[in-house]
């Protein structure tokens, strides 16, 4: 007798322990408060997350928090949509896990904690999640809480293949094209991820999606992207100075957010070309490869 395909066990926790010790916090503002914050994994996660981008920063983990903490404009509006969230993504748990797997390798299985914080952006770091409800689209549209978790377990199913890079590492210009490829991949997957649920449930007021289905925008971003791609790729031995980091800020940063419109466009380009089974067997490959399909088909300095 044939035997169905077993289907694995998707291990994902949401642990809220950060955003107790935040929402205590934010009432009443207390040093003990703080350092609650600082003991616990989302806290950490947090800070982790933030020293790898910043590269070779020394800020303290009290200096970073208090900082970020800072900004956030604290009201009952909010506290009671945070609450609303965690027991939103609690009740749509199939929905964000079909959709974060969708991309993935085929017999991907999760085992991940997604840490739900206040505070501070929504990544990753290894095959973790943190998730800030304290984030102002998702007192909005609750949904936007389901498709940010689903662009970041998707940049988590990715991180299983291989390491984050080691952006203080960099030590040329062809490194940090490497590293921007890279990137690119890892995001450009992570804003295709939660696509088909957006447009199924009409929630695209998020403007990455606006500008995808604009075609001239979408077309404007990829060439200049790649424009600035080049201007790395022409000098691949020259040794990385200083400023030469602000391209992962001039190529990720609002409201053009380069990286993430051209990957998702090139992904986009290679499933309409070769179907999904070539984005998901790509996540195992890898970004050259990602590139590689891409460039078969067509010139993006020429859309």
């Amino acid at each position: 007798m044939m035997m169905g395909r077993t289907e694995p066990k998707q291990r994902v926790l949401l642990d809220c322990s950060t955003l107790d010790a935040f929402t205590d916090y934010m009432a009443n503002r207390t040093t003990a408060g703080l350092a609650r914050i600082l003991a616990t994994p989302g806290g950490e996660l947090a800070y982790a997350h933030h020293r790898w981008s910043s590269v070779n920063l020394q800020e303290s983990i009290g200096g970073f928090w208090e900082e970020e903490l800072r900004r956030v404009n604290w009201s009952r509006r909010l506290a009671t949509s945070i609450e609303e969230n965690v027991d939103y993504l609690k009740a749509r748990r199939k929905a964000w896990i079909e959709a974060a797997l969708r991309y993935l390798p085929r017999g991907h299985a999760f085992s991940s904690k997604v840490y739900m914080i206040g505070g501070y952006d929504n990544v990753i770091y290894g095959e973790n999640v943190a998730l800030n409800l304290a984030n102002e689209r998702f007192v909005d549209d609750h949904r936007e809480a389901v498709y940010y978790l689903i662009h970041e377990l998707a940049h988590a199913g990715y991180f299983r293949y291989r390491a984050m890079p080691d952006l203080a590492g960099i030590r040329t210009l062809g490194e940090l094209a490497e590293t921007v490829k890279l990137l690119t991949h890892l995001e450009g997957m992570g804003v295709l991820s939660p696509f088909t649920l957006r447009m199924k449930e009409g929630g695209l007021s998020d403007n990455d999606y606006q500008v995808l289905l604009n075609q001239g925008q979408r077309r404007a971003r990829v060439r200049e992207y790649f424009r600035r791609l080049g201007e790395l790729e022409n000098e691949p031995d020259r040794e990385i100075r200083e400023p030469d980091y602000r391209i992962l800020g001039d190529l990720s940063r609002r409201p053009k957010r380069l990286w993430y419109i051209a990957g998702c466009h090139m992904a986009m380009r290679i499933e309409e070309r070769y179907g999904i089974r070539e984005l998901q067997a790509g996540v195992k490959k890898g970004h050259g490869a990602f590139f590689e399909a891409y460039a078969r088909i067509e010139d993006p300095l020429s859309l």
